[in-house]
């Protein structure tokens, strides 16, 4: 259900990738066109593991493609998703999810997030990172009474060479022998390092970086990222 390639959108370079803990992932990234100049990028994670999580997402995967292509803002679509999520979710099941939308090439972003981690922006003119953090909360907890009032969309700009960070806990979430996380300082600094690279590139350090400090511990959780320059 992953996306078989990256997208090709004028302006922009976009990658991303996702690896499963076990067989079945519970983690899911996609690329939505909407028209002609307009590509919608998601990345969420469902509660829980194995086969149950994989169904949830499987099921949010085909309302979230449908509604997508009726909403012109972020937080419209997770608006809509999470109505039509609620009635099918058990009380112990969530889903998080970040939904960004690019608008033409000129580096339009706009953004809602139901709970889930707060994407990364480095800022290649300041060299600084910042999080993107607009309000929200996690899919399926609320029928929309709350949900709908808290979630936000977020706007900004992008100028050439800033690059946007979306990714799942269980990269921060990786442990040690010590029971140390990888942690967002962790991906961060490799991030930084590597911001010059190509982007496939950059998610192969990631990878990399995550296993040295793993020291051969195993994963417990999925792990996805997408990154858009």
């Amino acid at each position: 259900l992953f996306p078989d390639a990256d997208p090709v959108f004028v302006g922009y370079d976009i990658s991303g990738l996702s690896l499963a803990a076990g067989q079945l992932s519970g983690d899911y990234f996609d690329f939505i066109p909407l028209g002609s100049d307009r590509l919608a990028v998601v990345i969420a994670d469902v509660s829980g593991k194995g086969v149950p999580a994989s169904l949830i997402m499987a099921m949010c995967r085909g309302v979230l493609r449908r509604e997508a292509l009726d909403a012109t803002m972020p937080g419209d679509v997770l608006r809509r998703v999470n109505s039509l999520l609620y009635p099918d979710i058990k009380e112990d099941m969530f889903i998080s999810m970040a939904y960004a939308i690019l608008d033409g090439p000129d580096g339009k972003f706009l953004l809602a997030r139901a709970g889930h981690d707060a994407p990364l922006l480095y800022r290649a003119a300041s060299r600084m990172v910042e999080t993107l953090n607009p309000k929200g909360m996690a899919l399926g907890i609320d029928s929309g009474e709350v949900f709908n009032r808290v979630c936000a969309d977020l706007g900004l700009v992008l100028e050439p060479g800033d690059c946007i960070l979306l990714y799942t806990d269980g990269i921060t979430e990786s442990e040690n022998p010590e029971e140390e996380e990888f942690g967002g300082e962790g991906l961060l600094k490799v991030g930084v390092a590597h911001r010059h690279a190509d982007l496939r590139d950059l998610a192969a350090a990631v990878e990399r970086e995550v296993e040295l400090f793993a020291q051969g511990v195993p994963f417990a959780n999925d792990r996805t990222w997408v990154m858009v320059r």
